[in-house]
């Protein structure tokens, strides 16, 4: 690859690169657990329910950011750099605002649907909610690329039962017990992610936020 080619890949994924960056420092906790600061913040950014209802609403974002273990946050931050990487550039400028209204619903959505949930970490519903709009990308290139669909729809209907499989069972679609501990299932957050990616994508195509054209719903070939 060209270099300057290489160096406008690195370019079309800003987001992605800074969010992977800050969560790695919010949880150095998880590795450096006998230094103080490093551990506080962790549990300064957890969802915290009696924290929240004492006026501390960062958290309800900030939860997703902190994670239970090393393998847990491997898992996550791994898979929404992968994702990240490939879809950031489809989204343009309203990349973040996407990633944030997920953050923010799946915190609400835990809160409200989860009330024994005392406290909650992770990335994953943000993570199921990335990949929800990364089909939705995928759909519309479908269209002028019909031999897409051959993978894509049954990717599509795989993540569909594992939602569904999640919400019924309470219990992970994918065996993870090799990698350790990575706290309990939260399907409500999946679930939560994964509704409030498909609003903002079928919101944005009626409604386009206010940028510029780059960051419209324009699809761009792979």
């Amino acid at each position: 690859m060209p270099r300057q080619q290489s160096q406008n890949w690195w370019r079309s994924c800003p987001w992605t690169l800074a969010l992977v960056a800050l969560m790695g420092m919010a949880n150095l906790g998880l590795v450096a657990s006998g230094w103080d600061p490093a551990r506080a913040v962790v549990g300064c950014f957890q969802f915290d329910r009696q924290a929240i209802l004492h006026g501390e609403l960062w958290r309800l974002v900030t939860a997703n950011f902190v994670h239970w273990s090393i393998e847990h946050f491997l898992l996550d931050a791994g898979a929404f750099l992968l994702v990240g990487l490939l879809y950031e550039r489809h989204f343009g400028r309203s990349y973040p605002w996407m990633l944030l209204a997920c953050g923010l619903a799946v915190g609400c959505g835990v809160f409200a649907m989860v009330p024994e949930m005392a406290t909650y970490r992770g990335l994953s519903g943000v993570d199921s909610g990335q990949f929800a709009a990364a089909l939705c990308v995928e759909a519309d290139l479908a269209r002028r690329d019909r031999s897409r669909w051959l993978w894509l729809t049954p990717v599509a209907a795989i993540f569909a039962a594992k939602i569904l499989w999640e919400i019924t069972t309470g219990q992970m679609f994918f065996g993870t017990e090799s990698l350790g501990d990575i706290g309990l299932p939260v399907p409500v957050a999946h679930a939560v992610g994964t509704a409030t990616a498909v609003a903002f994508v079928a919101v944005q195509r009626v409604v386009p936020l206010q940028l510029p054209r780059t960051t419209r719903w324009e699809p761009e070939c792979l």
